[in-house]
């Protein structure tokens, strides 16, 4: 019993430390519910802060270097530090509930992780970083904790009644925690080694280009032959197969959501012939490229 009430008090006095080093650092940057006319635009720019959206309403997307992503209502976007982007409003407009905050708050948080944690070698923290290193964002859909969480944050910061900051500061911590579970169960499922996390992270960035079993293994440091084991076993798919998976819903998701033609999203997902493209895309979805949603109006 003695050492809980430890634990605890040394939380609390950790949790307090904290509030009190991140008040000195800004809880938050941007706060708000925005609403943008429809194709209104901003950037291409970055900025250190983390952002995080929430589409209340219309639709969106943004620009990177080498993709596009498309969000509808009820989608969270999750912009890391230093990931250039550009912000297009839908047809219709779009409101959003904006977050952004310094990664200084996630740093900080993420070294009061319970001990247990840390001896998995696990950090809460670490997808983040690994997003903003691979220039990416992360895109989640029908999370509804994420977006409580959020818009806590949010009326905490605008209302500022007394013991605010400890509450954002919970916030806080429950959305890194959150976030990462989604990421674990979205982006790296339970229980993959992080061999194949980082096998996994090299397809997802580089599905567009020609990738071999050669780079991969390279990238990861072990043979061919050891990732075409650990891929069947957690996916039951090759490596070249999963890329192939990934290639296919990116693909999915550009024809429902853009005016691109078969041939073009063909090219954005890495496949140079536009015939093979159409095959490989019935093998996995059944159908035809030009049945999947607007694709219908194109060739």
């Amino acid at each position: 019993m003695d050492g809980v009430c430890n634990h605890k008090i040394l939380f609390s006095e950790a949790l307090r430390d904290l509030v009190e080093f991140l008040r000195q650092r800004r809880l938050a940057d941007v706060f708000r519910f925005v609403s943008f006319v429809p194709g209104e635009s901003y950037g291409p720019h970055s900025h250190l802060r983390i952002e995080l959206n929430y589409v209340k309403k219309g639709s969106c997307r943004i620009l990177l270097e080498d993709e596009s992503v498309s969000f509808q209502e009820g989608d969270l976007m999750l912009l890391p530090s230093h990931v250039s982007h550009k912000f297009e409003a839908g047809e219709k407009g779009c409101t959003l509930m904006q977050l952004e905050f310094l990664p200084d708050i996630f740093w900080q948080l993420n070294s009061l992780q319970p001990l247990s944690v840390e001896e998995q070698g696990t950090s809460f923290a670490a997808p983040l970083w690994n997003l903003s290193e691979q220039k990416r964002l992360l895109k989640m859909v029908d999370d509804i904790r994420i977006v409580q969480e959020v818009r806590s944050v949010i009326n905490e910061l605008q209302q500022q009644e007394e013991g605010y900051e400890y509450l954002v500061v919970l916030s806080y911590a429950e959305l890194m925690v959150l976030i990462y579970r989604y990421m674990v169960r979205h982006a790296f499922p339970s229980g993959m080694n992080r061999v194949l996390q980082k096998a996994v992270g090299y397809l997802r960035l580089h599905y567009a280009s020609d990738v071999t079993m050669a780079d991969v293994a390279a990238h990861t440091g072990v043979s061919g032959r050891y990732l075409r084991k650990i891929f069947s076993q957690e996916f039951h798919l090759s490596p070249l197969g999963y890329l192939q998976r990934i290639r296919i819903d990116k693909a999915v998701e550009l024809l429902k959501n853009t005016d691109l033609s078969v041939k073009e999203v063909a090219y954005l997902c890495g496949y140079h012939s536009s015939q093979y493209f159409s095959r490989v895309f019935r093998q996995y979805a059944g159908v035809l490229p030009q049945e999947i949603g607007r694709g219908k109006e194109r060739k």
